[in-house]
């Protein structure tokens, strides 16, 4: 029974209708990472988006902006800062759900300001050594992608 289980699993992964979604998943993502602007952040938009489910899921660019505003949400950490990002993310994730592009772009275009506060407010806290450096810079390019995805539906 679970040998019959496997193969017509295996046949399903291996029909063609499987393949041709994820070649169209696939296409989205590329042709939306190729319209971006800089040119040189397509190479890393297509491995992020393409590691993500719902973005490999997305039928539209509507949809692969809402899978980058998710990605974009910084995890839990200890930071006040976060609080109000997150906020703002909501609201961009609640614009594109509405129609709302050019209110999600806006929006966008504040939340990218965001990781380079919480470098700054430690700082300021007379830090010798930033402790979370790497997560902030991983943060900062993955806002300004998700900017420039969102950017793309204001046009």
């Amino acid at each position: 029974m679970v040998r019959s289980i496997a193969i017509l699993l295996l046949a399903v992964a291996m029909s063609p209708a499987a393949g041709l979604a994820a070649a169209a998943a696939s296409s989205l993502i590329n042709t939306t990472c190729a319209a971006l602007e800089p040119v040189d952040s397509s190479d890393y938009c297509v491995s992020v988006l393409s590691g993500d489910p719902a973005a490999a899921a997305a039928t539209d660019v509507r949809r692969v902006a809402a899978a980058a505003v998710n990605l974009t949400s910084p995890p839990s950490r200890p930071r006040g800062r976060c609080v109000k990002m997150v906020h703002m993310l909501a609201n961009v994730t609640a614009d594109l759900g509405a129609g709302r592009f050019s209110d999600a772009s806006e929006i966008m275009s504040f939340a990218t300001e965001y990781p380079e506060m919480y470098d700054m407010l430690l700082m300021e806290g007379k830090a010798e050594k930033d402790p979370i450096s790497q997560e902030t810079g991983e943060d900062d390019v993955l806002v300004h992608l998700t900017d420039h995805i969102t950017n793309l539906l204001h046009k």
